[in-house]
């Protein structure tokens, strides 16, 4: 199959105006923030903003899944199996998201935290589903869905809450917590 080229003006321009999407959501409230304020800031006209994206919304939505989803698979791509580590890795990153999110927009923290959660668990769901598949090829495909979800939902719950209430490091955190629910099995 032949790989689609993109141009790389296309690349440079969505990155400009990604950045300055970023930077002004570290000043300003998504409410107030405006296509021309990301314009103005990229220093495009309104008209290459529309070519690339419908409005403020998507291109949060284009920040985030361009920043998070690649940093999510980039770190689970190397897994083969569910397991143990893979599950701390996911973990891992998902604080380490959250931290970013937070850090860098608090003023946006409520509006990027609904989808940063949504499409966490979106992308770990078909993570963990391509996982179990490959090692569980006698199971039903629906059964091993509903596994999957569960499993991204919960770990997703367990990095807010280690976000809002813990004091340990996330490594820590997850690997005092998992080997009881690996062992579940064994006991």
């Amino acid at each position: 199959m032949p790989t689609t080229h993109v141009d790389p003006r296309i690349t440079r321009t969505k990155k400009l105006l990604m950045d300055a999407f970023r930077a002004i959501a570290k000043e300003k409230k998504l409410q107030s923030i405006t296509v021309k304020d990301i314009t103005d800031r990229a220093t495009v006209n309104r008209a290459t903003f529309y070519a690339h994206f419908y409005d403020k919304y998507d291109i949060m939505d284009y920040t985030l899944s361009e920043t998070l989803l690649n940093n999510l698979n980039d770190s689970l791509n190397v897994s083969t199996e569910l397991n143990e580590e893979t599950l701390c890795k996911s973990f891992i990153t998902i604080t380490s998201y959250i931290q970013e999110t937070h850090n860098e927009c608090k003023l946006n923290s409520e509006a990027y935290g609904q989808v940063v959660e949504k499409k966490v668990k979106e992308e770990l769901e078909d993570i963990f589903l391509t996982l179990l598949v490959k090692q569980h090829t006698n199971e039903q495909r629906e059964t091993l869905a509903t596994t999957a979800r569960f499993l991204s939902w919960g770990l997703y719950g367990i990095a807010k809450h280690w976000f809002h209430t813990s004091q340990l490091p996330a490594q820590i955190y997850i690997k005092q917590a998992l080997p009881f629910l690996m062992n579940q099995n064994n006991n």
